[in-house]
């Protein structure tokens, strides 16, 4: 491919090539000097407290610069990922691809006023570099504002499916390797160009040391991810890792219906904390088994939620019951599903029911109703003393209907045992009652030998 001339741009050409504003799911912004004390922040669609804009986010990150601008600025050492996310920035979560990138780092502190032609002495020895080793020209170049640069292959975005992660990295490989003779003044940070989920600094914001601002240089194109890999010689790898997915999966032939054992009717749950873990568990397990499986975006939260519940019901046997659920629904390798539940086996984690109730909503998209809570309804003072006096004849009504039991129980033991029918003293004596108490149900008609002096209605 023939390499265009590169010019400096607005930042915002640069946030319309990569989607900024409108990620599909969300990307990170990163800080270590936000005034809240903390370092990353949401942009895109979640419903969360930590979701912003940049506007917003670049108010907030202010701080004294010396370098070139001895003064107050906003947006200083302001960075962000390029690619997006379900939710959380983490590797389990990455959602699209947008970009492949090179970190080029300074190796030594460079004086602000000499910055600017260090990075225009780079760029060229990197492109020669480049051309040599018939690497298609990248989209663009961000200088850093330290004396390094950050080179972008953008693209169409790309679903982060696993296939796609193991070619994003393939293409880093390949791209970081043309690179390898770059010396002296200059080394490529692999770590930072070979992490999918990392952070880059945002163009149009201020370094921290030298005052400089980050400025994006564009005029390469923006590929498609399949046109990238014909450029690099990956159309191999693409087909073998389709063939290899292909021949990892299984058809089981379909068991008759009448072989399948009877389903058994589902257990009645109490009022203790195990049965309601264990509710929270059948309700998730059959919710995502209805859809075939956890989708993407919600794998780690369910798989650590699961995972806090089953640890309530046997802490021992947890993580291996765990396991057994993601083989069927969930989808991660062991060692994701132990990293995610690391903190989950230190610590004992303990949910409030309305904390729950919104965790289990997120993932369902509905609230079970057993997490509901019902609404207190207000009574007026009539409606109350109403209660209170039906609650009162209740009460009167079973205390008295116990009464005239233990009386009549009583009489027919003493009877039993005596031969005779016994005196009112006797049963009072007996039951633990007053002579009173015995001489006013005496005179109740109930089924009974008859007491002695009955009267007759």
């Amino acid at each position: 491919m023939l390499w265009p001339e590169y010019a400096i741009a607005s930042p915002k050409d640069f946030y319309e090539l990569i989607d900024f504003h409108s990620p599909k799911y969300v990307r990170a912004l990163f800080s270590h000097n936000h005034e809240s004390g903390k370092k990353i922040f949401l942009l895109g669609n979640r419903k969360s407290g930590k979701v912003t804009d940049l506007k917003a986010f670049k108010r907030k990150t202010t701080r004294y610069v010396q370098g070139v601008l001895n003064s107050k600025s906003e947006a200083v050492n302001n960075y962000y990922s390029p690619n997006e996310f379900y939710s959380w920035p983490r590797a389990i979560n990455l959602a699209i691809f947008r970009a492949n990138w090179i970190d080029i780092d300074i190796t030594e502190k460079v004086d602000a006023s000499k910055v600017r032609e260090l990075e225009h002495d780079l760029i060229e020895k990197v492109i020669k570099i480049l051309q040599k080793n018939k690497i298609p020209p990248f989209t663009g170049y961000v200088c850093s504002g330290s004396g390094g640069i950050h080179l972008y292959w953008i693209y169409a975005p790309v679903d982060a499916f696993q296939i796609n992660k193991k070619l994003w990295k393939a293409i880093a490989d390949i791209l970081i390797e043309s690179l390898q003779s770059i010396r002296a003044l200059w080394c490529i940070d692999t770590t930072a160009s070979k992490r999918a989920y990392g952070n880059l600094r945002i163009p149009g914001s201020v370094h921290g040391r030298t005052g400089l601002q980050a400025r994006f240089f564009g005029g390469g194109p923006k590929y498609q991810f399949e046109e990238l890999l014909n450029y690099l010689n990956l159309e191999s790898l693409r087909d073998s890792l389709r063939l290899e997915k292909e021949l990892r999966v299984v058809r089981l032939p379909n068991e008759p219906k009448s072989n399948r054992p009877k389903q058994q009717t589902q257990r009645r749950y109490g009022h203790n904390i195990k049965d309601w873990w264990l509710k929270c568990i059948n309700t998730l397990q059959i919710h995502f088994r209805k859809q075939g499986k956890v989708p993407k975006g919600k794998r780690d939260k369910t798989a650590f939620i699961l995972f806090v519940a089953l640890q309530h019901l046997n802490k021992d046997t947890a993580f291996e019951k765990l396991v057994k659920i993601n083989d069927e629904l969930i989808g991660f390798s062991l060692e994701e599903l132990d990293g995610l539940t690391k903190t989950a086996k230190s610590t004992f984690y303990k949910y409030k029911k309305e904390t729950l109730a919104e965790y289990l909503e997120d993932l369902l998209d509905y609230r079970p109703e057993y997490l509901c809570t019902k609404p207190k309804v207000k009574l007026s003072s009539d409606e109350i003393k109403q209660r209170q006096k039906k609650a009162a004849k209740d009460t009167a009504t079973k205390k008295r209907q116990s009464t005239q039991e233990l009386v009549e129980s009583v009489y027919k033991e003493l009877l039993n045992d005596t031969g005779k029918k016994p005196t009112q003293r006797q049963v009072a004596e007996r039951a633990g009652l007053g002579l009173r108490t015995v001489k006013r149900y005496w005179f109740c008609q109930v089924e009974m030998p008859e007491f002695p002096n009955q009267r007759k209605v």
